[in-house]
């Protein structure tokens, strides 16, 4: 879903005139990056959910252990973070022109 909106909206953006586009320039760089983070938040909680449900079935304490084990791992800091920074930049969107 979100990248079919992302997509949409650029081409929404690039049957508009040549001056509108060259102003919408800040929102499809915006919409990549956002779009980029929610992948990468996306696909390392399918990893770690793999790990726990799946692979690592066994681990001592079952997968509530290898949860509670696995919260530092690399891969889960960097879901986390992604997680953080579409919220901040998605919310910072929104009350932007506040400030403007």
């Amino acid at each position: 879903m979100e990248t079919f909106t992302f997509f949409a909206a650029v081409y929404c953006i690039s049957q508009r005139p040549p001056d509108y586009r060259k102003r919408q320039r800040f929102y499809i760089a915006y919409g990549a990056v956002l779009l980029s983070l929610f992948t990468i938040q996306f696909a390392s909680e399918a990893v770690w959910g793999q790990y726990m449900w799946i692979d690592h079935r066994n681990y001592p304490g079952g997968p509530l252990g290898f949860y509670a084990a696995s919260q530092v791992a690399w891969y889960v800091v960097i879901g986390l973070v992604a997680t953080i920074l579409v919220n901040i930049l998605g919310d910072g969107l929104l009350v932007s022109p506040i400030f403007l």
